[in-house]
């Protein structure tokens, strides 16, 4: 990990994100959040700053092709995501026992595996309540 100096923006946007994790805040999100500490923070430094902590595995960047906007979250234990095409929520869900317990028959033994991204799409029950 490269050194850096701990910025107060940074801090800010860890605590932001420490405070809001189960809503996977959008940078947008995340800006309006900060500017209540920091009323002087521009949109421009929170996407700096939240690519840095990317980079640094502090931050994980969520994406789904249903939305323009990429949520971010705080450091967790590995799991997927859920992303509610309805209503656009994401959430937290336990990863599925074959992917916790990774393991491949065949000729290549897999010897590290350095990240993983599970994302499901559908709707959520709420949704799924309303419309029925």
């Amino acid at each position: 990990m490269k050194k850096s100096r701990n910025t107060r923006q940074r801090a800010v946007i860890l605590d932001v994100l420490k405070n809001t994790e189960s809503s996977h805040p959008t940078a947008e999100t995340i800006y309006r959040e900060a500017r209540k500490v920091l009323p002087n923070i521009s949109l421009g430094t929170v996407y700096r700053n939240l690519n840095f902590l990317r980079g640094q595995g502090l931050v994980r960047e969520i994406r789904s092709n249903n939305e323009a906007s990429s949520r971010f979250e705080g450091e967790r234990p590995p799991h997927a995501h859920f992303h509610c095409t309805c209503c656009q929520t994401v959430h937290d869900i336990p990863l599925p026992d074959c992917v916790r317990n990774l393991q491949w028959e065949g000729d290549t033994p897999i010897c590290s595996v350095n990240s993983l991204e599970l994302h499901i799409v559908g709707a959520c029950s709420q949704c799924v309540a309303v419309q029925s």
